[in-house]
């Protein structure tokens, strides 16, 4: 077992290297400028093996340019058609196991024919750059053989068929471009990538090189040149199957299961599945001639998946493979199709247009639409259809809320096109003129109709002509265009493939906002692709968005992606993407935080095995829903991570839920999480209000932030004028629950200036200033720099900020003994004080007055500098007396009297600093100024 993991890492690591170091360009091979180079066979290095039925494993004769004595010994049929495979590049330096398959496959197809291998094994498995350069040398010993055939033995190039696989077919094509005149045909089975995406037509594969060229592109997932099959068109005919990118089953589980039932032998299949798709659907096309898999042609794989494609007017569509039909465009034709996991590969393509009708304007995204087809089998070329079921599924788990509203729509009939047949049938329901379709109901069934297939217009005029308020399944709903609501979809069904809604883009620190490159779970070539690092040492963050109401990121997300690239310049920085879930109803966002996490745990496990991340560099930074994403991520991962961060978690349907349902310390080894937003408005808040977390931090008591009033968003509204307005009506309402963002990118950001943040029972305490102690870890880094305070749940944290980055101040405990006659209530005096220190002063700062002012007690303040004065030498401070209408400054009216004047008395201070823990004492020295005794005072 040991061995095998080793074969996995040292061809993994091979692959990562070779592909990231390819250039975009071949090596240029100089060609003659005369012809006399086509007639000297001499520095021909590649070999042309003519294998037989009988063996089609091994290479028992050789055809050699310039000798015609080999032709009469190798048996070469002059009457019958020749193929000549091209194999690919190759780490073994021997065949691989699809060439004998693939001999027989055409001998099998075609008896009489010549099936002729080259060998150019020796040039193949050499650097891949290497190997890519001598495709030209490769090409230009084909194309002296081709010609040594026509010249010498007459035989007739119309009779010749190239296959190349990967290089192979680039070297097919050079091989076409130099021969003297054109050969047949040329199949390109995935022709590679990397190198070839921008080279010129000259340097590879392309629709000059033959009569018709026609090509299979299995593997084009990844960045343009970095994908290991190459992504644009080559040939007249180029075929997409499955997309063309990841093909069925050649997931990580079931590439496995492979490898551990045949062998060892077949451990490359872990890189190269889609890959060599290629040529097994090829080979498919040879030996199942009445399951003949159509491709369709269309102008995108988007516009295939719906289904609006499946025409095959005006040779639209083609069989797949061997018996593609031949055509020659104006320009390059691309088709798509389905397949299966394993051979036979052929499915069969239906349309299916379902027109919805609603009373309410409901509006839904990738929703789950389960349609059940039941026929009966004819004959082998195609299923009849007899009967149909309709069900929409639910979303999620959370059924209790699904029941808050049910859903429905009604359907009238179903229009069903067979891209095999091109037969088009309708389908009405079983009972009654209409079917309800109703969210997580039963399902609805339509029966085959013998009526002939009407226009959507047609239909329509029936509903608004009031027809669908008659019917009793749809009650309440009433005619015409102002009651009823249309929707229409296209279901493309070939067989039962739910795509996963959750994407991960890696981003780069050059390209933080750009989502260029999606590592995908069950394709490790995926992370090779994408240039993720493999260090062991390197971090990982999986950054999860929350609510969105635009469906597109906001601009926080690439602040952030930034920000960690900056802090850890060789980590991972991996963006979940769920906005097709997120951007609906909040209702409905949040039922879908617990499947979404389930596919961030499904990708953490399988990136824990396949790329060996240790979890403990794991980190899960997750804003709004997207901190709840990530507690359910970290509770279904098969092995606990390292930590994550809850940047404002959710409020509305998580407050006072059970850990299970929402996030919690037992998600990671370490959870803390900032609190933003806790401001309870009609009985809701927007951030969660509970701990939830090891370390809680409740940046300015959690409530609001320091400019996120209405002030503050119209001064921010105003300087953008008229463009102003969707910032006042957004900025105002989500900018205390993102400030959680930005102070952790500023933790980020500015590790010298991090924020600091005190344990303490309640905002109020805090305020009085009495929790600015560290002994016994009672404080801690805000953001980033955090560490675990104990195992158990951690307390509530509370710690001051500035309203913009770099958003540190610094606390100070003002502690004062007043003693006099008179009390004061909390609305009579204003208190002030400056600060004077070694490196700093700060004047006029208001304390703020929470309890009466008694005589003969201690009062504590908060007070805080947004600037570090050093240690403090001096201390002044002012009290005044309030008086005046309270609804205007204008008409305050201050009496400056001194604390004796008033009866009160302030003989001694203690100031304690929160970042530095120093307790000067201060001593009086007139009525309004205190300043520092060199002695120490003990708290």
């Amino acid at each position: 077992m040991g061995k095998e993991k080793n074969w996995i890492l040292i061809i993994s690591i091979y692959f990562a290297k070779t592909f990231a170091t390819f250039s975009t360009s071949t090596e240029e091979t100089p060609y003659k400028n005369s012809t006399d180079w086509i007639e000297d066979y001499s520095d021909i290095e590649s070999k042309f093996s003519l294998r037989t039925a009988d063996v089609p494993d091994d290479d028992l004769c050789y055809l050699v340019p310039g000798q015609l004595r080999t032709v009469a010994e190798c048996r070469f049929n002059m009457g019958s058609q020749t193929f000549v495979v091209i194999h690919g590049w190759t780490v073994t330096g021997m065949f691989e196991s699809w060439v004998p398959k693939l001999v027989t496959a055409l001998y099998e197809r075609e008896p009489q024919s010549n099936v002729v291998v080259v060998d150019w094994l020796a040039r193949a498995q050499q650097h891949y750059p290497t190997s890519a350069a001598d495709t030209k040398l490769v090409g230009r010993d084909i194309a002296k053989f081709i010609n040594w055939m026509e010249a010498e033995l007459n035989y007739p190039l119309e009779r010749i068929h190239l296959l190349g696989y990967s290089l192979g077919a680039h070297v097919a094509g050079i091989a076409g471009l130099l021969t003297k005149n054109k050969v047949h045909r040329i199949t390109g089975l995935d022709p590679a990538g990397p190198g070839f995406e921008h080279a010129d037509a000259q340097s590879t594969l392309s629709p000059d090189d033959a009569d018709f060229v026609d090509v299979l592109h299995t593997n084009t997932r990844g960045t343009p040149g970095r994908s290991i099959g190459i992504q644009r068109p080559v040939g007249h005919v180029d075929i997409y199957p499955n997309g063309g990118g990841f093909q069925p089953g050649c997931g990580l589980q079931s590439t496995v299961m492979m490898i551990a039932t045949t062998g060892i032998q077949n451990l490359d299949q872990l890189v190269k599945c889609s890959h060599e798709r290629s040529v097994h659907l090829f080979i498919d096309s040879l030996v199942n001639a009445e399951q003949q898999s159509l491709a369709y042609r269309c102008s995108s794989r988007d516009t295939f998946n719906r289904g609006l494609c499946l025409s095959c007017r005006g040779n639209r569509c083609t069989n797949l493979g061997y018996n593609v039909q031949r055509m020659r465009p104006r320009r390059s034709v691309t088709m798509y199709l389905r397949t299966r996991e394993a051979s036979p590969y052929k499915v069969f393509h239906y349309q299916v247009k379902v027109h919805f009708f609603s009373k309410d304007n409901m509006t839904f995204r990738d929703q789950s639409l389960k349609v059940s087809l039941h026929g009966t089998l004819e004959d082998k070329k195609d299923i009849t259809v007899l009967l149909i079921t309709l069900q929409w599924e639910q979303d999620n788990v959370f059924k209790f809320w699904e029941r808050l509203r049910r859903y429905r729509f009604s359907v009238r009939r179903l229009r069903v096109k067979a891209g095999e047949t091109q037969a088009r049938v309708v389908f009405l329901p079983t009972e009654g003129e209409f079917a309800s379709i109703l969210k997580g109901g039963h399902y609805a069934t339509f029966n085959k109709s013998t009526e002939e297939p009407g226009s959507h217009k047609q239909e329509r005029a029936v509903c608004s002509n009031g027809a669908l308020s008659n019917t009793g399944s749809t009650s309440g709903l009433r005619g015409g265009d102002q009651d009823t609501r249309f929707a229409e979809t296209w279901l493309l069904l070939a067989e039962e493939n739910r795509s996963n809604e959750t994407k991960f883009s890696l981003r780069t620190a050059s390209e933080p906002e750009e989502d260029n490159c999606y590592v995908t779970p069950g394709k490790p070539e995926s992370l090779y692709n994408c240039s993720y690092n493999f260090s062991l040492t390197s971090k990982t963050f999986l950054v999860i968005h929350g609510w969105t109401v635009t469906g597109m990121f906001e601009n926080w997300v690439a602040g952030l992606v930034a920000a960690l690239y900056r802090r850890e310049p060789g980590a991972n920085v991996i963006v979940v993407d769920w906005l097709s879930t997120a951007q609906d109803h909040y209702l409905n966002a949040a039922f879908s935080t617990q499947p979404v996490g389930q596919d961030v745990a499904h990708f953490i496990d399988w990136l824990e095995v396949t790329a060996k991340l240790p979890l403990k560099n794991l980190h899960l930074i997750g804003y709004s829903l997207g901190a709840h994403v990530a507690g359910f991520a970290g509770s279904h991962t098969s092995n606990k991570i390292g930590r994550i961060t809850g940047l404002d978690p959710a409020g509305p349907g998580f407050e006072g839920a059970a850990v299970d349902q929402r996030l919690s310390p037992d998600d990671a080894f370490l959870v803390d999480a900032l609190h933003t937003f806790t401001r309870v408005t009609l009985g809701i808040s927007i951030g969660i209000r509970q701990p939830v977390a090891h370390v809680d931090v409740y940046p300015n008591g959690g409530s609001s932030q320091p400019g996120c009033d209405f002030t503050g968003a119209f001064r921010k509204a105003s300087e953008l004028s008229i463009n102003g307005l969707p910032f006042l009506l957004t900025d105002s309402v989500k900018c205390d629950h993102e400030r959680a963002v930005h102070l952790f990118i500023d933790s980020l950001l500015n590790e010298a200036q991090a924020s600091r943040a005190y344990i303490c029972a309640s905002g109020s305490r805090f305020e009085h200033g009495v929790c600015l102690s560290c002994r016994h870890k009672r404080c801690n880094t805000l953001g980033y720099g955090v560490t675990r305070i104990r195992k158990g749940h951690g307390r509530p944290m509370f710690t001051r900020t500035r309203p913009s980055a770099p958003f540190k101040v610094y606390h100070h405990q003002l502690k004062m003994h007043v003693s006099g006659t008179e009390n004061w209530t909390a609305t009579e005096p204003i208190l002030t004080v400056s600060l004077y220190g070694t490196k700093g002063d700060a004047e006029n700062l208001q304390l703020n007055v929470l309890d009466n002012i008694s005589v003969n007690n201690t009062h504590s303040f908060l007070v805080v500098t947004e600037t570090d004065i050093g240690d403090l030498l001096k201390l002044t401070f002012r009290w005044e007396e309030y008086s005046g209408f309270s609804f205007s400054s204008l008409f305050h009216w201050f009496s400056r009297l001194t604390p004796r004047a008033t009866g009160l008395q302030v003989h001694k201070m203690r100031v304690r600093a929160g970042e530095t823990q120093k307790k000067p004492a201060l001593k009086s020295h007139s009525d309004k100024t205190f300043c520092h005794r060199p002695e120490t005072v003990r708290s």
